[in-house]
């Protein structure tokens, strides 16, 4: 016999029974939704400082919509590059597969357009238009912040073809180009003048993987390398930067980088096509 009273061994009241399996999912679901959001917001925080690349799997794979075939990223160059940039896409057709456009070409409809690619490179450096217009700044823009990964080369993208008096990056894309070109010079600004440099390239931030395994360009202490800069200033992570080999030893930004929440900038002051390892270690890195 059991006991006397509702103890009954120890078995719950019979009222539980009668409570509908709808009812105790829910209460289960509401406990777990602050950890579910926990866990997203501690992911993007990782992303956002490094910890963990945007495609990082989390509870199994992820899949990226942005690769194709065995493994390739998708990536797009707009403007015209130089050769050695091309020589080193064509020697990595089997990790990147890549488009050229102009910007007439994503004029029409720029977010749809970028939304097909992972890598999006505007590098205008082998042309005199240094233009881009609002609208596809913006849609740039967009696709940083919608994760993107963006490269921007010397003073492409410095000019909107709608009006004079703007100069540089921040009117046309926003906040995401990591360099300014605030500085002027002899009335000029900083940006629209391009400078010869004799010297070297020097590896600024030790955590930084894309110049893992290289302090210094050109390598060997007697040979010297000619860089064409720009003496823009910086809003982002300065990875690298040009010291002139002159009496005066002027340095330069060279590679700087800007961390989104899941998107990123790279810029380069120079035709990354000229450091082979390090572009091709960007490539890796931005996919």
């Amino acid at each position: 016999m059991y006991p006397e009273g509702n103890d009954a061994g120890g078995l719950p009241p019979a009222d539980n029974f009668n409570e509908p399996l709808g009812s105790k999912i829910g209460t289960h679901l509401e406990g777990l939704i602050p950890l579910i959001l926990i866990l997203i917001i501690g992911f993007f925080l990782a992303v956002r400082f490094d910890v963990i690349g945007s495609q990082t799997p989390i509870i199994g794979t992820v899949v990226d919509v942005f690769s194709i075939g065995e493994g390739k990223t998708k990536m797009l160059v707009v403007g015209s590059t130089s050769q050695e940039v091309i020589d080193i896409l064509n020697d990595n057709r089997d990790i990147i597969d890549y488009d050229l456009k102009d910007t007439f070409t994503l004029e029409r409809n720029p977010t749809e357009q970028l939304a097909n690619y992972k890598i999006v490179m505007l590098d205008q450096s082998q042309e005199a238009n240094k233009e881009v217009s609002k609208k596809l700044g913006e849609g740039i823009e967009k696709f940083v912040k919608n994760g993107g990964r963006l490269i921007i080369v010397a003073d492409s993208g410095i000019r909107r073809p709608d009006t004079f008096d703007v100069i540089g990056w921040r009117n046309t894309f926003g906040d995401v180009v990591p360099v300014d070109c605030d500085r002027i010079i002899n009335d000029q600004p900083t940006c629209t003048n391009r400078l010869l440099v004799r010297g070297k390239l020097f590896r600024q931030d030790e955590d930084s993987q894309i110049l893992k395994g290289i302090d210094i360009f050109p390598a060997d202490p007697n040979l010297n390398a000619t860089f064409e800069v720009f003496d823009v200033g910086v809003s982002g992570r300065e990875l690298a930067y040009i010291q002139s080999s002159g009496i005066d030893k002027k340095t330069y930004p060279a590679i700087v980088e800007k961390n989104l929440v899941i998107g990123k900038s790279l810029y380069f002051n120079y035709n990354p096509g000229i450091t082979r390892g390090i572009f091709e270690s960007t490539l890796d890195y931005l996919r």
